[in-house]
Order: structure tokens, then sequence, then C-alpha cells
């Protein structure tokens, strides 16, 4: 009797321990399966057949007439662009990928999917859609430019649409579309208007709403994790490299530009120099201070932020009514030297250490206040001279 006893009781607990681990292997799928859906949705990793999808429909509009571009054909038909590779970490674009056209590696993109922009058309009192002629397209176009980043130029149009003389005599309403979602791409629009600078890569041609830019190698592949010297020694060269960029930003521009979202794989090299990678929130600190001021309500400072351009929640009135209060030195020093580990490093004299968390959190503001030049000058300083002893060792000082 104790033996049957024995076994119905192994039996029964045989059972329950089955039943458990289906049920924590279901669960552990499921988070899997949910996981991987929103790393794919945010483009944290992505498939290239997903981008064979995207560009399938790409080319299905062009050859219906709703795509325009130079970058069309070569995408398209003709078989200059192959070797497509998608490109992961990129959260908030709908596609970016790598490609190589006539041998050369080139950066697709394209910053969301048509449904997400704001549409040209409008419904008047009979609920029937409206749409505006082309010089009223221009300018929508014209006061889009002046409100959203502060822009001013003649020809605007051609600057901002190097295709379009291709199709003068035929603006069709699916043009004007094309047209006008390629404005509401912020970093499409400040590329374009800035093609004669050398902070960022220039695009190449567009296609529909995608577009071709410069390949910049990411500085976020640098063995940041390696204590080795001479790792740390090219970390501090990109450091240099990066407080060269930050003031060409503020001193080459009629008004001072803001990076409102720093990563380190945000800058990349091209021609030896560093570039931004990401322009979606570059924006001039006169369109920062309207979008952080505007008004709103708020309950804390961090409603009132655009990303990493911060401002301050009036706690009185509780609304937004403060200008940017930190800068790109700042938040460099933060999000960049300290938080992505590029200058974390027992070869790092603690002075310059204390240095860069002071930076990072100037007068313990929670990185809500600027950091002051004096800091940019004191790390260039350090810079230079640790490249030069590093570069002729003998003339070191014992």
């Amino acid at each position: 009797m104790r033996v049957n006893f024995k076994r119905k009781f192994f039996k029964i607990t045989r059972l329950v321990f089955h039943k458990k681990c289906f049920f924590v292997v279901l669960i552990i799928c499921s988070l899997s399966m949910i996981s991987l859906f929103y790393l794919l949705q945010w483009n944290i990793i992505c498939l290239n057949i997903d981008i064979e999808n995207r560009l399938n429909i790409l080319c299905n509009e062009y050859s219906q007439g709703k795509a325009f571009g130079r970058l069309c054909e070569p995408l398209c038909n003709n078989g200059e662009i192959s070797a497509l590779s998608c490109e992961s970490m990129h959260k908030g674009k709908f596609a970016v990928f790598t490609a190589l056209w006539n041998n050369s590696l080139i950066v697709i993109k394209s910053h969301r999917i048509k449904s997400e922009y704001i549409p040209l058309q409008w419904t008047n009192s009979n609920s029937s859609e409206v749409y505006p002629n082309y010089q009223e397209l221009v300018e929508m176009v014209t006061q889009s430019m002046l409100v959203n980043f502060g822009i001013q130029k003649e020809n605007l149009m051609d600057h901002l649409y190097p295709f379009l003389g291709d199709y003068k005599h035929e603006v069709n309403r699916e043009l004007m579309i094309n047209l006008w979602q390629l404005s509401q791409d912020n970093e499409y629009v400040t590329l374009m208007i800035n093609q004669h600078s050398h902070l960022f890569p220039k695009i190449l041609s567009s296609c529909g709403t995608f577009y071709a830019v410069e390949y910049a190698k990411p500085i976020s592949r640098l063995n940041i994790y390696s204590d080795r010297p001479e790792d740390f020694y090219a970390r501090i060269h990109q450091a240099k490299f990066m407080l060269e960029l930050l003031d060409d930003l503020h001193t080459t521009f009629p008004d001072p530009v803001h990076v409102c979202d720093v990563k380190l794989e945000h800058f990349g090299l091209l021609n030896g120099r560093q570039v931004l990678l990401d322009a979606d929130t570059v924006f001039p600190k006169t369109v920062v201070d309207r979008s952080v001021g505007d008004g709103r309500e708020c309950r804390k400072h961090s409603d009132c932020d655009l990303f990493d351009c911060r401002s301050l929640c009036n706690k009185v009135l509780h609304v937004c009514d403060t200008p940017t209060v930190n800068n790109n030195l700042q938040i460099v020093c933060q999000k960049v030297f300290l938080d992505s580990g590029l200058l974390i490093s027992r070869h790092l004299p603690s002075d310059m250490n204390r240095l860069i968390k002071e930076c990072a959190n100037p007068y313990l503001s929670q990185g809500r206040q600027a950091a002051p030049v004096q800091f940019h000058y004191e790390l260039a300083n350090f810079f230079n001279e640790f490249l030069r002893m590093v570069a002729h060792p003998e003339n070191t000082v014992v």
C-alpha cells in the first residue's frame, strides 16, 4: 500500500513539474517574441528581407509614376546599386541600409512610412479633398522651412530638390506629394540645405522618400571597452575631433546649431573629419528655444525637453516658458564621454575625469545648465597635449 502511494505521489509530482516547465517555457517564448517584435519595430535590429520588401513597394510606386528622383533608375532598374545590407540601431527611422553604387559604399535612408506624413490635401466644407497648386505648395514649403528650421533661402525649391528641374514642365499631383513628404524629413532638409558643409555627409540622390548619402564610418565601432593604451589613444583622438565639430556647429552658422539627440553612434568619420551621421534633431538655437519654451503645460522639467535639449518648467504657472538651458558640450560630456564610456579609462588623469564629470553636470544642475566655454578650452588643451606626448614621448617632462 505504501509503495502504491509513493508511486502515485511521484507521478503527480512529475506531472506538476512538467506543467510548470511547460508554462515557464511558454512565458519565455512569449516574452522573446514580444521583445523581438519591438526590437524590429523600433529598428534596434533589422532584417534584410524588410529592406527588400520596402524597396519593392518603392519601385512599384516608381513604375506607377508616384515616386520621383534620380536615385530611382539605379535603385530599381539598371542594377547600378547592389549588395544591400540592413543597418540596425536606428530607432525612429523607417529604413537605413548600406549598398554599393558603382562599387562605392553608400547609405540609403527613409524617415517614415507614407501614412505618417502630414497629407498635402485638406477637406473642404463639402467633404471634398482639395490639393494646392504648385505656387501654393512653394509657399507651404517656404513657411515650413522658416518655422521648423529657421531657413530663408532664394530658390529654395531648387536647393531642396535638385531633381525638380527634370520635371519642371510636368509638375503633377504625385510629384507635389513627393516634394511635400520630403520637406517633412528633418534630416533630408538639414543635409540638403548644408550640402556645402563638411559637418554632414552629402546627399547623393533621392527616390520618393528614400535618399542616398555618403558613407561615413561610425566611430562607435572603435573598441571603447578596451583599456589598452592604443585603444584609449584612438578614443582621445575622436574626442578631440568631437570638440572641433561642436565648435564648428557653434561658429560657422548665423544661428548656433544644437544637436538634440546625442549618441556615440551618431558620429562618424568621412574624409579624415568627424561628421554627424544622424541629423534628425539638428536645429538652429532659435528653433530649439521656441520648441522647448512654447508655453505648453508641464509638471516637471522633463516635460519641456526636446530629447537632450533641456529646459525648465515654470513651477508657478506650470508652463514651459524657458529657452534651452544646456548646450552641446554638456550633452556630449554626459552622453558620449561618460555614458557611452568613450573616455572612461584608468589612463585618464584624475583631474580630467573630474572636469568631464563637472562638464556633464555643471554646478550640480542635473544637466540643466550649459557647460562653461572654459571647460571646452581645458578639454581641448588636454587632448592636444596628451596626443602630442604620445606622438613624441621623448619630449615628455618627468
